[in-house]
C-alpha cells in the first residue's frame, strides 16, 4: 500500500472509530463496520474535502462499496 492509501486508511479509521490495522482497502465500510451510520458518511465526505480538496456528491459516495472504491474515486478526481 502506498503512502497516500495508508494516510487515507488512517483518516478513515479515525472516522470509523477502529484501529487502522483492522481495516484495509477491501473493507466494505457500510457493512463491515457494525455501527456505521450517516454521520460517519458525512464525516468521510468532509475529510475528503479537507484532505484532498475534492467535493464528492452523495451519489458518488454511495456508489463506493469498499474503502478501495472510495480511495480510487478520490484519486481519479484528484488527477
Amino acid at each position: 500500500m502506498d503512502h497516500a492509501a495508508e494516510k487515507f486508511i488512517t483518516k478513515m479509521a479515525a472516522i470509523l472509530e477502529v484501529d487502522p490495522k483492522d481495516i484495509n482497502l477491501s473493507t466494505d465500510f457500510r457493512n463491515d463496520v457494525p455501527y456505521w451510520d450517516s454521520l460517519m458518511g458525512f464525516s468521510a465526505l468532509i475529510m475528503i474535502e479537507e484532505e484532498f480538496g475534492i467535493r464528492l456528491s452523495v451519489t458518488e459516495f454511495m456508489a463506493c462499496k469498499t474503502l478501495g472504491d472510495l480511495f480510487d474515486k478520490v484519486k481519479s478526481i484528484e488527477k
